[in-house]
């Protein structure tokens, strides 16, 4: 299946994004680079069958398909919405600082409330990044049991970039891959690897 973004597309795409990611980096705690790695590997994988996807379920939500990954970061709108749940809960952002109008808790059981979330996350590049800010910032407590990155081994670092893209429990090939992008970004940017971190503080 032919791809919709070649290397050089998705680094380009990544390289305008740059504000929207340091601003989610810095609102979560989440490493830029993680998030970087998480686009590339991400974008560099979308495909017809992701747009078709995601055209069912904005033309006929229910009918084929109620959820889709969908935007740059390929985020389900259940994924997304506990990922928002989580931030909420430790105070980290609100649901109108995102332009969600609710009378209520968002439930990932509740269509209506995923299709919110979802919609966003099509529509809205730098909401898709916050997202995958988020939704990394759930990993990383359920993988590690805390979201302090820089106190991540290298194996703990893989887990929660494979349990951004899958339900497991050991480190995936995307795990692995998404951790040698991170390292890339980090050496471009400049930044400090997690042992290095109390020396440059």
């Amino acid at each position: 299946m032919i791809k919709l973004f070649s290397h050089k597309k998705t680094e380009k795409l990544i390289s305008e994004c740059a504000g929207y990611i340091e601003e989610a980096s810095v609102r979560y705690g989440v490493p830029a680079s993680m998030i970087r790695a998480i686009l590339y590997r991400e974008m560099t994988e979308i495909d017809l069958v992701d747009v078709l996807a995601d055209l069912a379920v904005y033309l006929a939500p229910g009918l084929v398909k109620k959820d889709s990954s969908t935007g740059y970061a390929q985020i389900y709108g259940y994924v997304g919405l506990n990922a928002l749940n989580l931030a909420v809960d430790r105070g980290l952002t609100t649901y109108e600082e995102h332009g969600i109008r609710s009378d209520h808790r968002l439930d990932p059981k509740a269509p209506a409330d995923v299709r919110k979330i979802w919609l966003l996350l099509s529509r809205d590049r730098k909401e898709n990044i916050a997202f995958a800010a988020m939704n990394l910032l759930s990993c990383a407590l359920e993988m590690t049991g805390g979201t302090d990155f820089n106190a991540c081994t290298e194996e703990e670092l893989c887990l929660i970039l494979t349990r951004y893209n899958a339900n497991v429990r050991h480190v995936t090939k995307y795990g692995e891959d998404a951790f040698r992008y991170m390292q890339h970004y980090q050496a471009a940017a400049g930044e400090p690897w997690p042992e290095d971190m109390d020396a440059n503080a």
